[in-house]
């Protein structure tokens, strides 16, 4: 003799999601997410974007220096050289020199100052690069001596 379960619930096998009375029941629980879902959704979701868009905006800060800074080493090489392959001796006369030099579409201040050192021979150049509104941006050290 076989017996049936079914005849509790009018006939609709439990969990089966076509019975009359059950479906509408089942359907209320999941037609979508509620508002507070929604809502925290939204706060993680601005919470990963501010943190991705504030390690954006750094790495073109630090972009941004890097590039300024590699433009005023490019400068200070340049006026190194210059003063290097003057051809008389002393190569650079002891004191300081300021100019301005015009590069990608910026005023640039060079300040040279050449001391002389324990040994007659030997030079100490100091270059300093600069913009107007950040007067230090790299300071280059290099050394001149007398050619035999």
């Amino acid at each position: 003799m076989m017996i049936d379960d079914t005849s509790h619930n009018g006939g609709c096998e439990a969990g089966f999601m076509g019975c009359a009375s059950g479906w509408h029941a089942q359907l209320r629980f999941q037609r979508g997410f509620t508002l507070v879902e929604v809502l925290v959704a939204l706060v993680i979701f601005g919470v990963i974007a501010a943190s991705v868009l504030k390690s954006l905006q750094s790495s073109v800060h630090q972009q941004a220096i890097l590039e300024e800074r590699l433009t005023a080493n490019w400068i200070a090489q340049q006026a190194l050289e210059e003063l290097r392959l003057q051809p008389t001796w002393p190569r650079v006369p002891v004191g300081n020199e300021s100019s301005q030099v015009s590069f990608n579409d910026e005023d640039w201040e060079v300040s040279t100052t050449v001391t002389e050192e324990a040994n007659p021979r030997l030079h100490k150049i100091t270059v300093v690069v600069g913009l107007p509104d950040r007067p230090t941006i790299l300071t280059l050290n290099s050394w001149v001596a007398q050619p035999r």
